[in-house]
């Protein structure tokens, strides 16, 4: 382990002969905190409270979501004739559903109802496991510096994503789309915003973090990395490959997550992956196609394998490439250390060391 003015925390795994292969991130002290008042529980129980806290959050959200239906119900006509008909039938019922799903209140709503999963979130660490907020990543130092380059980092990510898929001729950007909206543009952009922080400070300030307490961070990291996949398995289109990207992308967030010391940076690559593949390139976010995007998209029903098909780019291996890469950017820098925001005044409790903080031969 190597320390540059206490900020940077980095593991050397080593061949035989010595030489470094990659570097894995560790804990920073202010994320050391979260075992102050617990030292944590073994994985499995870890798991076990986090989806009783998934459980919930995700009932918080839903009431939240109540605003959004009404309003898609009542303005929709043809969902009112629907549930006005006495003769209702299943497929008319699945028919109901799906439309009031897929509408735009009710799609704004379920993006904004993250709001409440965040604030589940933070009061659990905070009241039930003694944590302070930085341990969860929320610090203010250049928090809006952090932002902006996540912003950018996941721009470039699902861009690259975009053209691999148009240089293999597995999608086609057709021209400025005809519904384009400002107005919901921004609502998207806005929701995204907290749909992307809130799946972040679950699965990264939460879960990392207190499954690393008393774990090695590797475990912490692949375990997050794999709810975070799972909980993405009742999406529409969803497939095997989509689970294994969603994994790959679980362990980008994580080593980012660890490199910068903050929640900032991976809330806002998260949102802009979503906000760009939606909203901009008119592609299906996990299997939620969205009405309003900047440019209209066509792929090749032929070429599922490289664009994702119904479940968007997320299925298709030029996503598995553009991940990989950009864990293998994270692992194999030689750089400077890297930057990581330090929370001050922060006493490194001295039973929180693990298997992370030591060089592996």
């Amino acid at each position: 382990m190597e320390f540059s003015d206490n900020t940077c925390y980095t593991v050397y795994i080593t061949h035989s002969g010595g030489s470094e292969m990659l570097k894995l991130p560790a804990l920073p002290p202010h994320m050391r905190q979260a075992s102050e008042k617990q030292k944590g529980q073994n994985w499995f129980f870890e798991l076990l409270i986090f989806f009783l806290v998934f459980l919930v959050a995700s009932t918080t959200s839903s009431f939240i979501m109540i605003p959004g239906i009404v309003i898609a119900i009542l303005t929709d006509s043809s969902i009112m004739e629907l549930m006005t008909d006495v003769s209702l039938s299943t497929g008319q019922f699945d028919q109901i559903v799906g439309a009031v799903e897929s509408s735009v209140p009710v799609v704004l709503s379920m993006l904004f109802s993250n709001a409440g999963m965040i604030v589940i979130v933070i009061l659990f660490c905070v009241i039930l496991q003694k944590r302070k907020t930085a341990s969860m990543g929320v610090v203010k130092k250049k928090a809006g510096i952090h932002y902006l380059a996540g912003l950018g980092v996941g721009f470039i990510q699902f861009t690259a994503v975009v053209l691999l898929n148009i240089l293999t001729g597995s999608m086609k950007l057709t021209g400025i789309s005809s519904n384009f909206s400002f107005v919901l543009f921004l609502l998207f952009a806005l929701g995204f915003v907290i749909q992307g922080m809130g799946e972040e400070v679950l699965c990264r300030g939460y879960l990392l973090v207190s499954v690393a307490r008393r774990n090695p961070v590797s475990a912490a990291i692949f375990l997050n990395s794999l709810v975070f996949a799972l909980l993405h398995l009742s999406n529409p289109g969803v497939s095997l490959l989509a689970v294994l990207n969603l994994l790959l992308d679980g362990v980008f967030l994580s080593l980012y997550f660890l490199r910068t010391g903050n929640i900032w940076g991976v809330g806002a690559i998260h949102t802009m992956w979503n906000f760009a593949q939606g909203n901009i390139f008119g592609m299906e976010v996990s299997g939620m196609e969205l009405s309003c995007t900047l440019f209209e998209s066509s792929i090749a029903p032929d070429k599922t394998f490289w664009n994702g098909g119904v479940f968007g780019a997320e299925g298709g291996i030029s996503c598995t490439i553009v991940c990989v890469a950009a864990i293998l950017i994270l692992l194999l820098r030689k750089k400077k250390k890297e930057d990581v925001t330090v929370h001050e005044n922060v006493e490194i409790p001295p039973h929180t060391r693990n298997e992370a903080d030591m060089r592996l031969r």
